[in-house]
């Protein structure tokens, strides 16, 4: 046990001890940077004038003269503090608490941490506490407490995702970002390339990306394609700053990660759609002067032909006039694509599956080696916008396309069902080809693009076919991954579930 602690001051009813005795003990205790109470549970015995000051009290002599400590102790905490106590008493053992909330009799706020011990005096057991002021600290502490609820709240107010990333490239930590916070969180512990596709890595932003990390230095802006578990593949702009320690040496990399596949997406159809407006200006013109150019082309033809005297001319008269015919439709759906209109200017197709029907038999003749498999839901097959030749000439775009895909054998599927809300028609077109990078995919319905070999392909085929099926009120959507086919998606408006503008009906 500690040695009973003599009276250092009047403010004390310690046991009589020399004067000399009395002043040291005195000078030791007042100087101490804590503040000290001797106490019997809830009645102060002996304070020093660091506790009286923290208290709010002039001198030590104020503390004593109270008698009862609930004074000093808030109500709601003057039981736990009389159990605790009691506890150091009947066990005999020291106990410390942290960071206790108290106020001073003025109202100020203060925290201590309290170190309570038992001791003997006046042949009795008592509690001896000291106090240690750490109201700075623990203001930081609740600051950056505060700070870091401010960060986190933010973070899950936010559509980002911010992220913890270790010197080698490895996700430590996400925060927010809803759905796509929970994918990036399935990739903890992985490093972040792992993620990015195969046939997108040797893309200059990757390799940008992967030369700021190697340096230790800042990035901005990148986006890239992330293949995201149960989000698919999505485009990604990531931002990122080094992290270092006290040394100085790089610890690791701190940043956001933000989904910009719907606003690239947005970006490529304003482009696509400005592209397809100045292509519409120009093939109009063009197309009005071929069509004219066609008319002789298709009377004389048949004449000829009627008046053909054997098989072979008149064979030969009709192919030329099967040409021109076909010649004609195209520069009519060029010139449709020109010249939009509202879906109140729109025919309509009655049996849009006969039509698909129609087209598949004719280009399936064309490519034996192609095994085409159908499939037609019964309750899809329902009037919807359009004129039966421009879904046949959109169908037969499609099929050339995944037939010159795959260049031998394979299979190109076909369905159609009724889209998930019931008011459109869902026409599916996939083939088993070699598929498309992200770079070519982005580009697909872009006027004149084409992966073609020279003199193999204009690069209209697919504009034309998305020109047409927005006309429509449509979509079109291309899926598609390298080794992995492609998959053209097309949601044709039903007549009923888009009426035309008032005072107009689509004609029969």
């Amino acid at each position: 046990m500690a040695t009973p602690i003599p009276p250092p001051n009047a403010a004390s009813a310690l046991p009589a001890a020399s004067d000399d005795q009395q002043e040291l003990f005195t000078a030791l205790l007042d100087g101490s940077n804590q503040a000290i109470l001797i106490h019997d549970r809830l009645e102060p015995l002996y304070a020093n004038r660091r506790f009286a000051r923290l208290l709010g009290f002039e001198s030590p002599e104020e503390v004593i003269a109270l008698g009862w400590l609930d004074d000093l102790i808030p109500i709601q905490r003057l039981v736990r503090a009389f159990v605790i106590w009691s506890r150091v008493l009947e066990s005999g053992q020291a106990v410390s608490l942290t960071e206790v909330r108290g106020f001073s009799r003025q109202g100020v706020e203060f925290y201590v941490d309290i170190h309570t011990r038992p001791i003997q005096w006046q042949g009795r057991t008592v509690i001896f506490s000291s106090l240690y002021d750490v109201t700075a600290r623990a203001r930081v502490k609740r600051e950056l407490e505060g700070n870091y609820l401010r960060y986190r709240q933010l973070a899950e107010s936010a559509h980002d995702v911010f992220w913890d990333m270790s010197a080698d490239g490895r996700l430590t930590q996400v925060e927010g970002g809803d759905d796509l916070g929970h994918a990036f969180s399935l990739c903890l512990g992985d490093r972040w390339i792992d993620h990015i596709p195969l046939e997108a890595r040797d893309d200059a932003t990757v390799t940008a990306i992967e030369a700021a990390l190697a340096a230790g230095r800042a990035f901005r802006s990148e986006t890239i394609p992330f293949d995201l578990g149960p989000l698919g593949r999505r485009l990604i702009e990531m931002n990122g700053v080094p992290v270092r320690d006290e040394a100085e040496r790089l610890i690791g990399f701190r940043g956001t990660f933000r989904d910009e596949t719907g606003a690239e997406q947005a970006r490529r159809e304003g482009e696509l759609q400005r592209n397809l407006a100045a292509l519409g200006r120009v093939s109009g013109g063009v197309a009005h002067e071929i069509n004219n150019l066609l008319q002789p082309i298709l009377t004389y033809s048949r004449l000829a032909a009627d008046r053909a005297t054997n098989n072979r001319d008149r064979e030969a008269m009709q192919t030329i006039l099967a040409s021109a015919r076909q010649a004609r439709d195209i520069v009519r759906t060029v010139l449709e694509f020109a010249r939009p209109r509202s879906l109140g200017g729109l025919a309509t197709i009655p049996d849009p599956i006969e039509v698909i029907d129609r087209e598949i038999r004719i280009l399936a003749a064309q490519a034996p080696e192609i095994r085409l498999t159908v499939s037609h839901t019964p309750d899809s097959n329902r009037a919807i916008f359009g004129g039966p030749g421009e879904l046949g000439q959109v169908v037969a775009n499609l099929l050339k396309n995944a037939f010159e895909a795959m260049d031998g054998p394979g299979t190109v599927t076909v369905t159609t069902a009724a889209h998930a809300d019931g008011k459109a028609l869902e026409l599916c077109i996939a083939d088993t080809g070699p598929g498309m990078t992200e770079t070519v995919r982005a580009r697909v319905f872009e006027p004149f693009f084409t992966t073609k070999e020279f003199g193999k392909g204009t690069g209209l085929g697919l504009s034309i076919v998305y020109g047409v099926v927005r006309r429509w009120g449509g979509t079109i959507q291309c899926v598609s991954f390298p080794g992995s086919g492609t998959r053209f998606t097309l949601i044709l408006p039903y007549v009923t579930a888009l009426s035309p503008p008032e005072g107009e009906k689509p004609p029969a």
